[in-house]
């Protein structure tokens, strides 16, 4: 079975959100966009936080119209985790369990399980406030699980982790993701985490999802101009032609073509150098902002310097102008 959402209608204000989407059993759908595009609007209606204008969300083949969020079997971690101040770590974790009525007994045991399973062995007694963030972001997400969910939701839940424990996150919680045998629903604003996680994406502008597809897709072979930019593919041309980030190069290759450029920044990313090159097209003002990386380890041109890149034609294509 599936969550599925049809017609999903909600205006705040002077924001209008229209969704439809469907996530199958087993599979992470990456909702991604920039911040006010409506992610976590969506995520509250599905979770009957928020109730819809118009629309209808079903989960299992089963409407959820009037049924209230402690009854659709949904589990949300939200970006700031809503632990409990009051309660221990297990206590914690077992809270769903405890209002679905399970015996005190197999709470604890649950509890002991989903922790070790997040990798918190003997965490049970700690109080919540003496966690780290990274202890605290794998206990919500062991509260959620504990509850055998039909649908988990989590909105942005790694944002306040520095880099490097978000990427270990990302990594370590793909896997369980994926193992899960319900739909998940994973928001986020970050490309590379949508990257890693999503087994399919769908990119949301302005309330609405412009495109969605396996997340290799999006990332490499966008449809539309606000996607490609989103995710960083490249640069699009006023002509709707999208100039792929592979597609231009320092170094000649077989049927690319010379242009030359200006240097305007060198962006050391510790894996790769990014550079941007200023392009200016004959019998124009200004000038086009092109995009090309480079491994560290090749030594890059001076900032504000002229080079010729080198363009692969075969590589650009078309894209929609929305």
């Amino acid at each position: 079975m599936a969550l599925e959402v049809r017609g999903l209608r909600k205006r705040r204000g002077d924001f209008n959100l229209e969704l439809d989407l469907r996530v199958e059993d087993g599979e992470t759908l990456v909702l991604a966009g920039p911040s006010g595009c409506g992610k976590t609007t969506a995520l509250h209606l599905i979770a009957g936080l928020l109730e819809p204008d118009s629309g209808e969300i079903s989960l299992d083949g089963k409407s959820l119209a009037g049924v209230p969020p402690w009854k659709r079997s949904i589990s949300v971690v939200f970006q700031d985790l809503a632990l409990f101040p009051h309660l221990d770590t297990g206590q914690n974790v077992a809270y769903g369990p405890f209002v679905q009525g399970m015996p005190k007994g197999e709470r604890r045991r649950l509890a002991r399980e989903q922790l070790e399973r997040v990798r918190l062995p003997g965490y049970e007694r700690r109080r919540v406030d003496t966690l780290s963030g990274g202890e605290k972001q794998r206990a919500a997400i062991a509260r959620a699980l504990a509850a055998s969910p039909r649908l988990l939701l989590l909105d942005e839940p790694f944002s306040s982790l520095d880099a490097p424990l978000r990427r270990r996150f990302r990594r370590e919680f793909r896997e369980l993701f994926r193992a899960a045998p319900f739909p998940c629903i994973f928001v986020t604003h970050d490309q590379e985490e949508a990257a890693v996680l999503a087994d399919r994406a769908a990119f949301i502008r302005e309330g609405r999802i412009v495109e969605s597809g396996p997340v290799r897709e999006l990332f490499l072979s966008p449809k539309t101009s606000s996607g490609a930019e989103f995710f960083g593919a490249g640069t699009v041309l006023p002509c709707s032609l999208l100039i792929p980030r592979d597609a231009v190069s320092l170094s000649p290759a077989e049927g690319s073509v010379p242009l030359p450029v200006r240097v305007a920044l060198v962006l050391f990313e510790g894996s790769k150098t990014t550079l941007e090159l200023e392009l200016r097209l004959p019998g124009k003002t200004g000038v086009l902002l092109l995009r090309a990386e480079q491994s560290p380890r090749i030594e890059a041109p001076p900032q504000g310097g002229e080079v010729t890149a080198w363009l692969k034609a075969g590589l650009l294509r078309r894209v929609e102008r929305r």
